[in-house]
């Protein structure tokens, strides 16, 4: 029952740092979206082999995380772009 923490504590915080690091370090605001995307469905993969655990829900998770980091990625561009004009 490991997971339900990890998506519910841990994976909001990982989202918010990879996407802040993505977007304004390494000016990539797509990498850190796609990353947590195949990282996250890596797990989908591997926990239902291991654990019985349903795959949609962890899909669901997975696609929730990786549009709140594209949204976080979108508006560092946005807020960026009015800074720098």
């Amino acid at each position: 029952m490991w997971e339900i923490p990890f998506y519910a504590i841990l994976m909001p915080i990982i989202t918010i740092a990879l996407s802040l690091i993505g977007a304004i370090k390494l000016k990539n605001y797509y990498l850190a979206p796609l990353t947590i995307f195949v990282g996250l469905n890596v797990l989908t993969i591997v926990l239902p082999l291991v654990q019985n655990v349903g795959w949609q829900a962890l899909f669901g998770w997975a696609a929730f995380y990786t549009v709140v980091s594209l949204i976080i990625s979108l508006i560092v561009k946005l807020v960026s772009a009015k800074v720098a004009a």
